[in-house]
């Protein structure tokens, strides 16, 4: 038996009102749903058990599942880099930060840490960043965060060199925190204050 006009309006109805929200997804799942629906009716089922049958199957966990599933899919490649980026900066953060304050107690492995903490920030971290950031910000918001890398690079820097203690060190950590300080913090301090203007 095949759909009626009628039948295929109340699956598209069904599709259209759940949770999910892009309009290609809703067409296939539209398109899954007819062909199961007619091919259960075929066999004597009736439509509306065929339907409710058919969703089960599809959709066993309601909508929003299947459309997180095939979002998880098709961007495996960026969430792993994501995870990649984000696990570095926290590794080499609490490397940077531990080695800080062995360097403050004198103790042992201070240098070691401060140069894998600052070194994997600087060469892994930082690149990293720059290429999973979102392109869709503002032109604002992409000066403000290009300072922010810009900063972090140059400090990183700046700490590897005063470990080794080499002459530049010192400048080169000055340049960081003025760009940190003078650029980032109040291009980020203007962007809070207009939103909270704006709401």
């Amino acid at each position: 038996m095949n759909l009626t006009e009628e039948n295929v309006l109340q699956i598209q109805s069904t599709v259209e009102e759940s949770p999910i929200t892009r309009a290609e997804m809703k067409d296939n799942l539209i398109d899954h749903l007819c062909c199961s629906v007619e091919h259960k009716m075929k066999v004597g089922t009736a439509f509306e058990s065929a339907l409710s049958s058919a969703l089960s199957e599809l959709v066993p966990n309601g909508f929003k599942e299947i459309e997180f599933e095939t979002f998880i899919l098709l961007n495996t490649k960026q969430i792993t880099m994501k995870k990649l980026t984000y696990s570095t900066g926290l590794i080499f953060s609490v490397f940077a930060s531990v080695g800080m304050l062995l360097k403050i107690f004198h103790l042992l492995g201070a240098n070691e840490l401060l140069i894998l903490g600052f070194g994997g920030l600087a060469l892994f971290f930082v690149p990293l960043l720059m290429m999973v950031r979102k392109p869709e910000k503002t032109s604002f918001e992409r000066k403000r965060d290009n300072i922010a890398l810009i900063s972090l690079l140059v400090i990183s820097i700046g700490g590897v060199l005063k470990t080794f203690h080499v002459v530049a060190a010192n400048e080169t950590l000055i340049i960081g925190t003025a760009v940190f300080a003078f650029g980032f913090l109040p291009m980020t301090f203007l962007k809070m204050y207009r939103e909270s203007i704006a709401s």
